[in-house]
């Protein structure tokens, strides 16, 4: 065990050194794309997270003092629906609190869209979803669609007065990969499809003693306070000098980055560009928000990163994007929204971008498959299966020899374009 840990280390002190090798040219003037304000993201889901009260909450949720609320017989929000190409599903997270037994044995609880019901469950006490495919021409009739859920039974609770029928969670209308049922349903062919990839590699660590090698490094508490330069970076050391390797090997013309955080790691990547002289060579990196401030004060991140405002899979910032990498060679991270049908969208749009021969990294597919995060359901690597599943094996192959560092948190992830 000790051997792994040191040699985890020597690699990490490695690392970071290689940014201290690299001089620091004269400052170019640093240009932002994309500076006009990006469009707002669209709200399918409100969850409730704090005390305030979500502005898309139409009517029928108590205010309260907790991260939760008492719902009254009819609650109504305003959800902003998925694709229209796509069908829309209604879901409802609720409680029915085992008090509510000695009340009335069960409750009903109707799905409306747009004022059409989208149906019906019977439900006892505990906690339940409600779930149903939403009339694609209700949603038409009116956005932001307004989402209704009536329940059949309620009581009044004498010391607030508040008409109370359930406890609100959760409400949502999104795609069905995105759902509860889709989750339960393909959750554990994931998990499966993750340790026969294992297994089939023959590696002279077993697959048990790897995912267990993975967790422990995962659990390590240092991953929130990893910097670059001064700058967080929440990186695996160990993925990074990976990384810098391809680099090296590729000689990109482009390194496109979704999800920026603070600017770490397009920093990082802006020193390794420097280090090899491709001064010709620029990092696009993709966010919705602007948290770069302390990266950008450096001198390379002026000279080699490119800022894009926006969601990365929006259709403007990805045309943009597109147009800027046409016809060079492009290596492409995914890092930003981990749920599988983000990361899914994110490898339809950018896999175009990848030259032959270079790389699509999705980044942490260790959340699920692993899995090192077992309460979040489908993620990355769930998405590079379908991905690959759905034609995407005819321009891209795993390339396992990235995991040869053993504690990747891409594993499965290191798609090389033939």
């Amino acid at each position: 065990m000790k051997r792994w840990w040191l040699a985890a280390g020597v690699a990490a002190a490695a690392l970071f050194s290689l940014g201290w090798f690299a001089r620091h040219p004269r400052a170019h003037s640093w240009r932002e794309v994309a500076r006009k304000e990006p469009r707002p993201l669209p709200v399918s889901e409100v969850v409730i997270e704090s005390e305030g009260m979500h502005p898309r909450i139409l009517r029928g949720i108590h205010p309260g003092g907790n991260a939760w609320r008492w719902a009254a017989p009819s609650i109504a929000l305003a959800l902003d629906p998925p694709d229209p190409n796509s069908p829309a599903y209604l879901e409802l997270d609720f409680n029915l609190p085992a008090e509510m037994s000695g009340r009335f044995r069960n409750v009903t609880v109707t799905g409306w869209v747009n004022g059409v019901e989208a149906g019906r469950k019977v439900c006892v006490p505990g906690r339940q979803i409600f779930a149903a495919e939403a009339p694609r021409a209700a949603i038409d009739r009116k956005t932001p669609v307004e989402v209704e859920f009536r329940f059949d039974r309620s009581y009044r609770d004498a010391e607030s007065g508040q008409e109370r029928s359930a406890i609100f969670v959760r409400a949502s209308l999104i795609e069905y990969e995105r759902t509860v049922k889709y989750r339960e349903k393909h959750l554990a062919a994931v998990r499966q499809a993750f340790d026969a990839q294992l297994e089939a590699r023959k590696q002279e660590i077993a697959p048990a003693r790897r995912k267990e090698l993975l967790r422990l490094f995962h659990d390590l508490p240092v991953w929130n306070k990893l910097e670059f330069l001064g700058v967080p970076i929440i990186k695996n050391p160990l993925d990074l000098w990976m990384v810098q390797q391809i680099i090296y090997e590729q000689r990109p013309d482009f390194i496109v980055e979704t999800g920026t955080y603070r600017g770490g790691s397009a920093l990082y990547w802006a020193y390794t560009l420097n280090a090899m002289g491709l001064t010709a060579s620029r990092v696009i990196t993709v966010d919705i928000d602007e948290l770069y401030q302390d990266a950008a004060k450096h001198p390379l991140w002026r000279r080699y990163v490119e800022f894009v405002r926006g969601s990365s899979t929006d259709s403007e910032v990805v045309s943009h994007i597109a147009s800027r990498v046409r016809g060079k060679k492009t290596l492409v991270m995914l890092d930003s929204d981990h749920r599988m049908f983000h990361v899914l969208r994110e490898l339809k749009m950018y896999a175009p971008m990848v030259s032959p021969g270079s790389y699509l990294i999705v980044e942490d597919t260790h959340m699920d498959g692993v899995p090192t995060y077992p309460g979040e359901g489908l993620g990355p690597f769930a998405a590079v299966r379908r991905f690959l599943a759905e034609g995407g094996s005819r321009d891209f192959e795993p390339d396992y020899s990235r995991e040869r560092l053993v504690l990747t948190y891409n594993p499965g992830g290191w798609l090389r374009r033939k």
